[in-house]
């Protein structure tokens, strides 16, 4: 991805030195997230990354590091709270409450944190504008941008860029392309921010990686009890779907030596937990042992989320044409045992924390 141009986003410290690792400069990283450690909060903001804080403690930190480095004015921007249901009703994915992220502007929060960055000398810069949404329809984004407007005139900012956030396609009405999302970002923006020179920061990876993966699996065990059918994998809910939250059916592929139809067949997977069922096919092939199902467009979170719960993370394969490269092994004992020890776990205590302080 850094070689195609496109900027690394992350929301940890952990990622953050991801990115370095893998070959990104600092000024083409996105910081994220309400949880930077004050040490690698000044690193990016000293080494040019695009840095929206999300939390107060994150204010505080850039106004004292301004302070100290008066011969270098720090740019920072502010993720901004705000009611989406109030502005897209329906559109909530936390069910009544209120967005956990950001600084809300009803309340004074998002210009108390203005105030204080500006009396440091830092330059608000930015504004993150990300919500989740239901529908990911084009009025989210609409709504996003026009608030986003609102707040430029509001408290008279001239930014050098917007975080629209990420959270792309899915709308009931028809999945809108990038091109109907940017265009639509941009009306609302239009007349707020110089457009040629304001950057528009999108944030698409979930869309992105959703599409292209599929997840093999094969049938281990058929049990018929009472008027079930129920098929167990050696795959897991927590393969596909590691939340246990989506409502959509799954495009799935079945592969099997029986082309007699059955009216339902439960999939089930690996794991102890009785709730891991990953799907119900309803007239489809018998399946047997030996028989194969893929499921199709399952990438956004999976990977990243997976777990060494009863089994290791399975192999990836990258496909390019006929052929497949192994870009990540399966995952082993050897890879657990080697980051964890309890043989000599005094050793990487902190003495504060073995002494109980």
């Amino acid at each position: 991805m850094n070689t195609q141009g496109i900027w690394a986003e992350v929301v940890s410290d952990a990622e953050y030195q991801l990115a370095l690792s893998v070959g990104y400069r600092p000024d083409r990283i996105v910081f994220n997230g309400p949880v930077k450690s004050r040490q690698r909060l000044r690193q990016a903001l000293a080494h040019g990354s695009v840095v929206n804080l999300d939390s107060k403690r994150e204010v505080r930190w850039a106004a004292e590091f301004a302070k100290e480095q008066t011969e270098q004015t720090l740019s920072v921007g502010l993720r901004v709270n705000w009611n989406l249901e109030d502005r897209c009703p329906g559109e909530s994915t936390t069910s009544g409450q209120h967005s956990r992220f950001g600084f809300n502007a009803e309340n004074g929060e998002l210009g108390a944190a203005m105030s204080m960055l500006t009396a440091a000398g830092v330059r608000v810069a930015g504004l993150h504008m990300h919500r989740n949404s239901l529908t990911q329809s084009l009025g989210v984004y609409k709504a996003s941008a026009e608030l986003a407007a609102e707040l430029i005139s509001e408290f008279d900012l001239d930014l050098e860029w917007i975080d629209i956030g990420g959270g792309f396609f899915g709308s009931p009405a028809g999945t809108p392309t990038f091109d109907q999302y940017v265009s639509t970002i941009r009306r609302g923006l239009e007349g707020a921010v110089d457009i040629d020179r304001t950057q528009l920061i999108v944030e698409p990876g979930g869309s992105l990686i959703a599409v292209p993966v599929e997840f093999h699996s094969q049938v281990v065990d058929v049990k018929d009890v009472g008027d079930h059918r129920y098929v167990v994998t050696d795959a897991s809910r927590t393969n596909i779907d590691p939340l246990f939250r989506r409502q959509r059916e799954f495009d799935v592929r079945i592969d099997a030596a029986s082309e007699e139809a059955i009216p339902e067949q439960v999939i089930c997977g690996f794991t102890c937990m009785e709730d891991d069922r990953l799907t119900v096919l309803r007239d489809a092939p018998r399946l047997s042992e030996g028989d194969r199902i893929v499921f199709y467009r399952v990438g956004a979170y999976t990977m990243s989320y997976q777990s060494s719960f009863i089994e290791f993370p399975p192999a990836v394969f990258v496909r390019n044409d006929d052929s497949l490269t192994l870009v990540r092994r399966r995952g082993s004992v050897d890879d657990y045992l080697s980051g964890h020890s309890w043989l000599d776990a005094s050793a990487s205590i902190p003495a504060a924390v073995a002494a109980g302080s």
